[in-house]
C-alpha cells in the first residue's frame, strides 16, 4: 500500500503539487509554471516532473511509494493524456491523469455533491449529484470555449482596443492605453503580439481590467460581458438542481466583487480547492486498492 499520496492541480497559468505522508499527515507543497496539455504539452510535462521531483526530494521518498492523481487542464483529450504519460518518466505506485475540472469538483465540497464553477485562465462548470454521477459543462479550451475565463476576459479587452483603433484611428480608453504598454499601439506591433500570445498572456491582463473598472468605461464594458458569460455558466452548471453552488479559481474572488448581492448570497463557501480534490481522489484510490486486495486475499 502506498505510504504517500500526491495531488496536483495544473492549469494554464500555474501548477501546484502536494505530497502527503498518509501515516503522519505531514505534507510538502510546491508550485511551478503552467501545465495545460492543450496549450503546451511539452511544457506541461516539464513542469509536472519538476514539481514531483522537488516533492520527492523534500520528503525523501521514492515514486514507487506514491499514489498520484494529476488534475491537468486538457485531460479530457485521451490522445493528449497518452502522449503526456508516455514520456513522463516517473514510476508511481499508481497514478491517474484526470481533468482539473474533476479535481476542482471534489475539492469544492470535500467530495460531496455540489455544483462547481472554476474561473481561472480557463473556465469550466461541473456538478456531482447525490448518486455520485458527474456532469461537466464547458471546458472546451481557449480556441472555442472558456467563456468567463481570465484568458477570454483579456482577449475581450484587446478586442476593445482594436475596435477603438478601427473607429478612431487610435486607442482612446485608459484600458487600451495601459494595454498598449504591453502589446504596442501600432498595427504591426499588435499583430506581432497577437501572433505569439497564449491564453496565459491574455489572462495576465485580468487584474488590470478589474483595477480600472471604476474609472474606465471600456473596462466596465468588458467586465459586464464577462459577468454575463459567468452567469450563463453558473446557470448551465446548476441547471434545475438544488445543489450548493461554489465558485473557485484564481478569478473567483474578483468576479464575485462585481456580482449582485443576491447572487453572492446564494453561493456556498468552498471547502477546498483543486489540490485538495486531487488529494481526496488519490486517498480514495489507495483505499479502493486496499479493499480489493483484502477481498482477493480472503
Amino acid at each position: 500500500m502506498s505510504k504517500f499520496i500526491l495531488g496536483l492541480d495544473g492549469g494554464g497559468t500555474k501548477t501546484i503539487g502536494r505530497l502527503i505522508n498518509r501515516q503522519s499527515s505531514q505534507y510538502w507543497q510546491c508550485n511551478s509554471g503552467p501545465s495545460s496539455l492543450t496549450n503546451d504539452l511539452f511544457k506541461a510535462r516539464e513542469n509536472v516532473v519538476k514539481i514531483c521531483k522537488n516533492l520527492f526530494e523534500q520528503a525523501q521518498c521514492e515514486a514507487e511509494n506514491v499514489t498520484a492523481v494529476l488534475g491537468l487542464a486538457g485531460s479530457g483529450n485521451p490522445n493528449l493524456v497518452a502522449e503526456f504519460t508516455q514520456d513522463l518518466g516517473i514510476s508511481f505506485a499508481n497514478s491517474n491523469v484526470i481533468s482539473d475540472a474533476r479535481t476542482s469538483l471534489y475539492g469544492a465540497n470535500n467530495g460531496e455533491p455540489v455544483a462547481m464553477v472554476a474561473l481561472g485562465t480557463g473556465s469550466v462548470g461541473m456538478r456531482m449529484m447525490e448518486d455520485g454521477s458527474e456532469h461537466i459543462i464547458g471546458g472546451w479550451g481557449f480556441s472555442i470555449g472558456d467563456q468567463g475565463s481570465g484568458a477570454k476576459l483579456g482577449q475581450m479587452a484587446i478586442h476593445q482596443s482594436l475596435s477603438e483603433i478601427d473607429k478612431n484611428g487610435k486607442i482612446i480608453s485608459e484600458l487600451g492605453q495601459r494595454l498598449s504598454h504591453y502589446i504596442g499601439s501600432q498595427r504591426a506591433a499588435i499583430l506581432q503580439w497577437i501572433r505569439h500570445a497564449s491564453p496565459q498572456d491574455y489572462a495576465a491582463f485580468a487584474p488590470l481590467i478589474f483595477e480600472l473598472k471604476d474609472v474606465c468605461h471600456a473596462a466596465m464594458t468588458v467586465l459586464n460581458i464577462h459577468l454575463e458569460k459567468v452567469s450563463n455558466l453558473i446557470q448551465a452548471t446548476r441547471a434545475d438542481t438544488n445543489l450548493p453552488l461554489v465558485i473557485i479559481g484564481g478569478l473567483a474572488q474578483a468576479t464575485k466583487s462585481i456580482m449582485s448581492q443576491e447572487v453572492v448570497s446564494s453561493l456556498s463557501r468552498a471547502k477546498g480547492d483543486a489540490v485538495d480534490g486531487a488529494c481526496i481522489l488519490a486517498e480514495r484510490h489507495v483505499q479502493r486498492i486496499a479493499i480489493k486486495h483484502k477481498v482477493n486475499f480472503i
